[in-house]
């Protein structure tokens, strides 16, 4: 089975051809530009072959699962935590893992600027996990561009979302100086724990894991974690998976289990009893009053 698209709880936005030649008039965004953005979480059986390439770059960010790429003769396996550039005119073939089927953010992008990215085409390259990152920030950018389009294709939000593009970018060519807003906090344990906390979203973390990860003994963390916080660790990250829910319960259509699953719980009705306890209604109520 090969598909193209739709995969429970995806996202995906193509701008009309009519709409990119607004863009390409604009001097402020024509140079650089996406034609087509989305996300496919555990696309399984996704498969596309374009055997003489298209006009746009292409930037596949691989979040969880693996997958291959092909760009020409030679193939590429793109991991959890890592992205490729298929630059324009390249023959490709990409297709997700049969039994870990990949949730990947991709986009198309064209403009003037668009070949200066070709240096960092063709490989495949790692984002490693750490205590700064930042690989949730990065996701937000693209939440926040996602967001903006649901609005539809007016000037300032194509003006907007396409400036967001270039700071996209540059997060994942220039990792080390994206994820320098992070370092200032290098010496501050409770900072450095919160950092750890975002980029372990969808795992279960006990409280001798957060210690451990800041050198500290439990009690002598809790109490400086509650000092600055007036809250536990735990209590704190399940807080954090809250928000990381609302998120998704306001960005995507993915189901409350699909949600529960994100943020870390295999039980729905025990991520259900914890959003209700945290945020003060239900998933499902929560999700209405949007």
């Amino acid at each position: 089975m090969k598909r193209q698209d739709g995969f429970p709880g995806q996202l995906s936005y193509v701008v009309p051809q009519g709409i990119q030649k607004v863009i390409e008039a604009d001097p402020l965004i024509s140079d650089l530009f996406f034609t087509d953005i989305g996300y496919y979480p555990d696309a399984q059986y996704h498969y596309r072959e374009r055997k003489d390439g298209i006009d746009q770059s292409i930037l596949i960010y691989c979040t969880a699962g693996k997958g291959i790429v092909w760009i020409g003769q030679k193939s590429f396996s793109v991991d959890a935590d890592s992205y490729i550039i298929i630059p324009a005119g390249k023959s490709h073939l990409y297709y997700s893992d049969e039994f870990h089927p990949w949730s990947i953010y991709w986009l198309h992008f064209t403009g003037k600027k668009a070949q200066y990215f070709y240096n960092y085409g063709s490989r495949v390259i790692n984002i490693d996990k750490g205590k700064d990152s930042r690989i949730n920030s990065r996701i937000g950018i693209f939440h926040d561009i996602f967001r903006n389009l649901e609005r539809g294709f007016g000037v300032d939000t194509l003006e907007y979302v396409n400036l967001c593009l270039a700071y996209l970018l540059a997060s994942f060519i220039h990792i080390d100086q994206f994820r320098l807003v992070n370092k200032a906090y290098e010496n501050d344990s409770v900072n450095k724990s919160i950092n750890y906390m975002l980029e372990n979203i969808t795992r279960n973390i006990r409280l001798n894991d957060l210690a451990n990860e800041v050198g500290l003994s439990v009690a002598h963390y809790s109490r400086l974690f509650f000092a600055k916080t007036a809250q536990s660790p735990i209590n704190y990250f399940n807080q954090l998976k809250m928000q990381r829910a609302c998120q998704l319960l306001n960005l995507s259509n993915l189901s409350i289990g699909e949600v529960a699953r994100e943020t870390g719980y295999q039980d729905q009705f025990h991520f259900s009893r914890v959003f209700k306890k945290i945020i003060g209604v239900s998933p499902r109520e929560y999700r209405k009053t949007l």
